[in-house]
């Protein structure tokens, strides 16, 4: 059997196709970038930005193995890492849950968890919605969505824009698969040729690049960022680059892992630099002047050189 994204149930290509209709309706170019940006008179130095995003079907395999903290962390990961593409800082947080039954010990567990990543950033949980579903979740388990708004100061605002041709693009090592790609890596694990360990590995918690990225941008180091989420690295990385510009990478840079590894053998190179991060959670585009710099600050998340822009 020939294992792809798609023939395991996740069309990306059809929910491309869904962003340039949304962009049709709106009759905006906004729709489609990591967070959206609002501009009011009534906060005229700075920036809203706002974010949407969920776990996806990695929440099954984590309820299956009562691992509620890491749901926790990821569906706020899964946020803050688009929020902060923009510069913005966290204000408020709200969750929608989406369950079979109502189970307050497993609710409160959950809320609590949230609660303590959220802390770590300053972020409120402001509020919330959760619902019972009997006829469209499973038996024993919820689905999880987070709406997060933020603000940043206009002279503190990454603007992709600023990006030029020759400047670098530096790789921040993933934590592991993240959230993205679960449908396939579920796939492969219940049918037995991904083993009990490599899937536990792709199960880690969501690493957040926030306190990183607010450091290089109070130093004005950063020209655009990309979170690299579902779509794998090249199509989140173009996201982060002006109309013009396209960045030259050499996947080879990347640091080799058991679990990506194995991934490649299982459904090809094609495939997973589609569907996985494979090992590179957060890109940076900065200045070629600015790079040593960059490099000896982000440290602690492994950086490296994975291309250039053009």
């Amino acid at each position: 059997m020939k294992y792809s994204y798609l023939n395991s149930g996740v069309d990306v290509i059809g929910a491309d196709n869904l962003v340039k209709s949304i962009k049709k309706i709106t009759a905006t170019s906004k729709i489609g970038d990591f967070a959206g940006i609002f501009e009011h008179p009534v906060f005229c130095d700075y920036y809203l930005v706002s974010c949407c995003d969920g776990v996806g079907t990695k929440i099954l395999p984590l309820l299956d193995r009562g691992d509620i903290s890491t749901i926790a962390n990821d569906l706020f990961a899964m946020n803050i890492n688009d929020l902060i593409t923009t510069g913005a800082k966290p204000l408020f947080f709200l969750d929608y849950l989406a369950i079979n039954k109502l189970n307050p010990n497993l609710l409160e567990k959950f809320i609590e968890s949230l609660n303590d990543v959220l802390k770590k950033y300053n972020c409120t949980l402001l509020g919330g919605e959760t619902s019972e579903l009997g006829d469209l979740i499973l038996k024993d388990y919820f689905d999880a969505s987070g709406f997060l708004l933020g603000a940043v100061k206009k002279s503190d605002f990454i603007d992709k824009n600023n990006v030029k041709s020759g400047d670098i693009v530096v790789g921040l090592a993933s934590s592991g698969a993240h959230s993205n790609g679960f449908t396939l890596l579920r796939k492969l694990y219940s049918d037995k040729v991904l083993d009990e360990n490599l899937f536990a590995l792709s199960l880690k918690p969501v690493q957040i690049y926030a306190d990183i990225v607010y450091k290089l941008n109070e130093k004005k180091l950063i020209k655009s960022c990309a979170n690299i989420t579902g779509g794998g690295i090249l199509s989140n990385l173009k996201r982060a680059l002006p109309q013009g510009l396209e960045p030259c990478l050499d996947f080879n840079s990347i640091e080799k892992t058991q679990l990506f590894e194995k991934l490649k053998e299982l459904v090809g190179d094609d495939e997973c630099f589609k569907t996985f991060n494979m090992g590179v959670g957060f890109c940076l585009v900065v200045d070629k002047k600015d790079l040593d710099e960059v490099m000896g600050l982000s440290s602690d998340f492994k950086p490296f050189v994975l291309g250039y822009v053009k």
